[in-house]
């Protein structure tokens, strides 16, 4: 034999076809091929070429060739052996073609045939393993064309890696073809079948792919396949993300957890800017994984393993590190608790931060009470002055009281250390809203005994004659029981479905009525829809409604009115009023004060979930309607009360007077007052009832009982209807930015005590003092008042935004450190919501200049920034 077994190439099928037809086209008579190659064969033995059969033998001796030629019929015999000519003889040289000697395979010829190249790269040809390795892996049906002509190193090894690395059991290919990267070698790792391939190589052949994979798929595909090769390629994936974690920070706290990493590599070292490349890779990985659970799960017990499992809480991915995080964060917001400070509250916020950074947070519903807690701990650190008025205590109730309520319904949390905390955060804030209910009920009590004017309140049974008929046509939804909390939820669902808020320029929010007493349905849904003080029932309301809102033909529906037949999402009779012509159509629903019969008061008050709510805004939408969404009272909701028998009462939140207010009671006489002989006593504290435990009551004096929150909404564009215009966001401050906590020491003994109540907020002297003007006004002053904003805003025309906005825009931000929620934004510079965008692209228009703009959004995409150095440096101006 002239040449080593081991050094033959491989025949493959499309060589032979390609042999074979050549002969075909010389019309040569000898039909007997002889090639020396390794007698090794993995395609069809038989198969046709230009119409002519094909067989192939393997011949691993003279006398296997001679039986294959006595065996041979018509067609061409194909004979693969590793002899040389000398061991064949005369005898058998004879029948072959060439010349009467073996075809001898050049590997490099073969390939530029197999890949109809005319050239090949010479990068390929250094690859010396790679011309035996291509031959070998040929697939049946061939290469793909090499693309110009000229075969090059990425594309033949591209295609032989994935031949050799073989396909993932679902039939997607790991290693892309021809295009290989380091997620796909990552996602190779995740099958055995496919990794096994690999550590089964020839070592040349291993070694030569690796090293080229290596080269085009950068340091994370080359830790990828150093894994693999030393039998860790299952876990490439979870070490890669324990990698970024360890050669993060100090090298001294994880040097003995990077030396186990290391092992598990094949003992190389590994540079921390390359574990972070590998660690960036795993993770761009896991966001392309359906179900990833079982990678995150082993990346946690690999921590573990290494005994650095403190390291989690820097991962912004694994599951156990929310956890963590969660924790520190209710660490944190122990600490602010009763009273935060200015210190403790940048702590709390800087670890909401860290929990909303991590990729879980998104998909977590514990993300939600973390952030509903951290809005209540910002209320807390807010002024706690007292309202003067009852007209002031009840607009708080509808503009901020609300959303406490909204935020402390969904504080809670699995975890018995995080709720704990949550435990005394909801004492702190129920300690709060406690005094303030006592406040308000004095007021309330006061304002109902001495039948007082109300002032900027509309009374309850006046709303239909005051609020409703100036606005037109409008459709009136009374959502029986519904708090200002439930409507703080329901209109945040109702601008996700485009409904504009709209509120009375006179007040400058949304309106609150006064209710009549106690605060049950027979005596304020009735005294809302008759237009008078009175008790009473449906057939009450729905006689005396038109004759309340000035429009004989105004229809009233109840709940037995509502149900659709079969096929219809409304009722056809309630659906053709709310089309028709009648200026007001009143429609009740029950949902909310049927929850309260319920066992469990767990509820998101979204549009979507309040019966027959959904099919009422499509049909108000398509007829030109205004949306007025009020109720006849609120409720609480039970969170351990305390049953007072012995009352005489027949109801959960009310009771004659017969026995004296006892704690937490308040004494109630007057007109409103429409049952108990106009005399009753009714609870401030939300934890008293009088009756069988249910999962809310109403009834009572409390806030969330007394105050009945009043919204329209409009699903067109408008300006101004009926003296009310489109609404900033109603959302408080703290709902959305941190705030300033604004509580100042005591006043010192010496000085003059401060009014009952005040003495947290400011000194006397503080409030006498002529405030400072802010370096900003000055600098906005400046800014306005230059040639080249004035030129900016000729050059932008009509489109320019009037100064007022662009300073109420900019003062805002330039007073929020640059930084504000496009929802803040809104409430502090009093844009209308559903404008702001419009408006700040506006004022964008008019600040940039050559393309640089100064207010922009933040990744996030609702925080508005501005770069008050940019600024400054644009128009000329002195930075503030």
């Amino acid at each position: 034999m002239t040449e080593s077994r081991t050094s033959l190439a491989t025949a493959t099928l499309p060589l032979v076809r390609a042999i074979v037809g050549k002969l075909q086209r010389s019309d040569r008579e000898k039909r007997v091929v002889g090639i020396q190659a390794r007698p090794e064969w993995a395609g069809e033995h038989e198969f046709p070429v230009g119409g002519s059969p094909v067989r192939v033998e393997i011949c691993p001796s003279p006398l296997a060739v001679r039986e294959a030629m006595l065996r041979h019929g018509d067609g061409y015999l194909v004979v693969l052996t590793d002899l040389a000519d000398d061991d064949l003889g005369i005898g058998i040289r004879a029948h072959l073609v060439n010349e009467g000697r073996l075809l001898t395979l050049r590997p490099w010829d073969m390939l530029k045939q197999s890949f109809e190249a005319r050239d090949i790269d010479p990068l390929l040809l250094d690859e010396g393993w790679a011309a035996g390795a291509l031959a070998r892996w040929e697939p049946a049906d061939g290469w793909p064309k090499a693309p110009g002509g000229t075969l090059t190193r990425d594309h033949a090894l591209g295609h032989l890696a994935s031949v050799v690395f073989g396909e993932s059991r679902d039939g997607d290919r790991y290693v892309p073809a021809a295009h290989p990267d380091a997620l796909g070698l990552l996602r190779w790792s995740l099958d055995p079948v496919a990794v096994h391939r690999l550590t089964s190589l020839p070592v040349d052949v291993r070694e030569g792919l690796t090293a080229w994979l290596s080269g085009v798929t950068g340091v994370a595909g080359t830790w990828t396949l150093r894994a693999a090769e030393v039998g860790h390629g299952g876990d490439a994936v979870p070490l890669a993300l324990v990698a970024g974690l360890l050669w993060r920070g100090d090298a001294r706290a994880a040097a003995e957890a990077r030396g186990l990493v290391r092992a598990r590599v094949g003992g190389a070292d590994l540079p921390a800017e390359q574990a972070q490349a590998w660690a960036r890779a795993a993770d761009a990985l896991i966001g392309q994984l359906d179900r990833p659970d079982s990678l995150l799960e082993r990346a946690e017990a690999l921590l573990r393993e290494f005994n650095a499992d403190k390291l989690l809480v820097n991962s912004t991915l694994l599951p156990g590190s929310y956890d963590l995080r969660l924790r520190a964060f209710a660490t944190a917001l122990g600490r602010c608790l009763p009273v935060p400070d200015a210190v403790t509250l940048e702590q709390v916020e800087k670890a909401h931060g860290t929990l909303v950074a991590h990729e879980l947070a998104g998909l977590n519903a514990r993300t939600n009470a973390a952030r509903m807690a951290l809005r209540l701990v910002r209320w807390l650190a807010t002024s706690d002055e007292p309202a003067p008025t009852l007209a002031d205590a009840l607009h708080d109730q509808v503009r901020s009281g609300a959303y406490v309520e909204w935020a402390f319904g969904d504080v809670r949390d699995t975890d018995d250390k995080v709720a704990a905390v949550y435990q005394k955060l909801l004492a702190a804030v129920a300690a709060r809203r406690g005094e303030r209910d006592r406040r308000l009920a004095g007021h309330l009590a006061v304002a109902v005994a001495a039948d007082s004017a109300p002032g900027s309140l509309v009374p309850i049974e006046s709303a239909l004659a005051t609020l409703v008929r100036p606005l037109g046509r409008a459709l009136l939804v009374v959502l029986d029981g519904m708090s200002a909390g439930v409507l703080a939820e329901l209109a945040d669902s109702l601008a996700a479905k485009r409904w504009t808020e709209l509120i009375d320029s006179s007040l400058g929010h949304r309106r609150v009525l006064l209710p009549a007493l106690p605060t049950v349905t027979e005596t304020c849904r009735t005294s809302l829809l008759t237009g008078v003080l009175h008790t009473g029932g449906q057939y009450d309301e729905k006689t005396a409604f038109p004759g309340a809102v000035g429009d004989g033909q105004a229809r009233l529906f109840h709940k037995d009115d509502l149900r659709a037949p079969d096929g219809h999402t409304l009722d056809p009779v309630v659906k053709s009023a709310i089309e028709g012509s009648a200026r007001v159509v009143g429609v009740v629903l029950n949902t909310v004060d049927d929850s309260l019969d319920k066992a469990d008061q767990t509820v998101d008050w979204k549009a979507d979930q309040v019966q027959h709510l959904a099919a009422l805004l499509d049909s108000a939408r398509t007829s030109g309607r205004l949306l007025i969404l009020t109720s006849d009272h609120g409720h609480v909701v039970e969170r351990d009360s305390t049953l007072r028998s012995g009352t005489g009462s027949e109801s959960g939140r009310w009771r004659p007077s017969k026995i004296a207010p006892a704690d937490g009671e308040i004494l109630f006489k007057g007109r409103r007052v429409l049952l108990g002989g106009g005399s009753v006593v009714l609870p401030w504290r939300e934890d008293i009832r009088y009756g069988h435990k249910r999962a809310g009551y109403h009834g009572g004096a409390s806030g969330a009982e007394v105050a009945v929150p009043f919204a329209v909404f409009s699903a067109r564009p408008v300006d101004e209807v009926a003296g009310w215009k489109p609404a900033p966001a109603q959302e408080p401050t703290w709902w959305h930015s941190a705030v300033t906590v604004r509580r100042a020491p005591l006043v010192e003994p010496s000085r003059s005590k401060a009014p009952e109540g005040q003495a947290e907020l400011i000194s006397f002297e503080e409030m006498a003092a002529p405030l400072a003007r802010p370096g900003w006004e000055r600098f906005l002053d400046d800014l306005l008042g230059s040639e080249l904003y004035a030129a900016q805003r000729a050059r932008a025309g009509r489109a320019a935004p009037d100064d007022a906005r662009v300073r109420a825009v900019l003062g805002a931000l330039l007073a929020n450190a640059g930084r504000l929620h496009e929802s803040t934004l809104s409430a502090v510079a009093e844009v209308p919501a559903a404008r702001l965008r419009n408006v700040l692209a506006a004022v964008r228009r008019v600040l940039s200049i050559d393309g640089y703009d100064p207010v922009s959004y933040d990744l996030d995409e609702v925080t508005v920034e501005l770069d008050t150095a940019l600024l400054a440096e644009q128009f000329g101006v002195s930075k503030p």
